[in-house]
């Protein structure tokens, strides 16, 4: 009983201070080391002074720190839900952002794949005509050799019915034709030639007259074939070139549009960064702020005897 007395008692002297009208000059030196400390601090101590000159209590002036430290507190919820929402709203409308320059970049890529299978596509088309061009060529010069055989051969047989000789005579005659041609139908047909005698060279020279005709038309056909050939060849490689042009062109206006956006959206997350830091920044500085509140209310807690102002009567 005695104990509760005592902290009634307690209770009732410390309303009684805090009732009490501040003294100024008290005041001025607990709260001169503190007006020092920033310029809030100096800030603060001017307003609680102007208060002091008014006849303010010690109460009004707890109430006047008090609400500073609410008002505080208040402003912080109120800037962080604020500026959450920014950032939401923000990374909201980036996803969109995200997800086309994801697409942007897969669409990239696909079309740098194309330009490279056109121009495989291209060195294949080359490799092979140049293929076939060495093959033509090698064929037409055999088949030329084969024609000079031929006509050589004609000429010869010819020339021996003339002079009156028997083929079979000229024994040279199948050697040089060898050395002549290198196709195995020419030298049989040499060998059998050089054993017919002059009542058949009429025979032997329709013949050759046949194959030469023969050999013409296969050279003729087959430059024929060639020439077709090279047309598709021409149309190929045309068709193959004028799409590799439109897939660059379609690439580059792909990769313009993707840098694009990638720019959009990398402003876009500095933005939403940006939102982040200055939200920090806010509550580093309202932390401060709050902390010399608490260190002012302390600082008046800790002396209410000595600022306050005690009635003589």
């Amino acid at each position: 009983m005695k104990l509760i007395s005592l902290c009634l008692i307690g209770l009732v002297m410390s309303n009684n201070i805090m009732l009490q009208t501040a003294n100024h000059s008290e005041f001025k030196e607990v709260f001169g080391q503190f007006a020092k400390s920033s310029d809030f601090g100096n800030k603060l101590f001017g307003e609680l002074s102007e208060f002091i000159q008014k006849g303010a209590t010690l109460q009004d002036l707890n109430d006047h720190v008090e609400e500073l430290r609410k008002h505080l507190a208040d402003d912080q919820v109120e800037d962080e839900k604020f500026f959450n929402e920014q950032q939401e709203s923000l990374e909201a409308g980036l996803q969109g952002l995200k997800i086309e320059v994801q697409e942007l970049n897969e669409a990239v890529d696909v079309a740098a794949k194309k330009i490279s299978v056109l121009n495989q596509q291209q060195q294949i088309i080359d490799n092979l005509f140049s293929q076939d061009q060495a093959q033509y060529q090698k064929r037409l010069a055999n088949q030329n050799v084969i024609l000079e055989t031929i006509s050589t051969l004609i000429e010869r047989a010819h020339t021996l019915s003339l002079e009156g000789h028997s083929l079979i005579q000229k024994d040279n005659l199948l050697e040089e034709i060898k050395q002549l041609g290198r196709g195995k139908h020419i030298e049989v047909l040499a060998q059998i030639t050089a054993h017919l005698g002059t009542e058949q060279i009429e025979k032997v020279l329709n013949l050759l007259e046949s194959l030469r005709n023969a050999v013409e038309a296969s050279l003729e056909a087959d430059e024929a074939k060639e020439q077709e050939n090279i047309r598709l060849y021409n149309k190929l490689s045309g068709e193959i070139t004028a799409s590799v042009s439109e897939s660059q062109r379609h690439y580059q206006q792909l990769e313009e549009h993707f840098e694009q956006k990638e720019y959009e959206l990398r402003i876009g997350k500095e933005g939403v960064k940006e939102v982040g830091q200055k939200l920090q920044d806010r509550n580093d500085y309202r932390q401060f702020i709050l902390d010399r509140v608490r260190e002012a209310q302390e600082l008046l807690n800790d002396n209410l005897d000595r600022i306050a102002r005690w009635s003589q009567e």
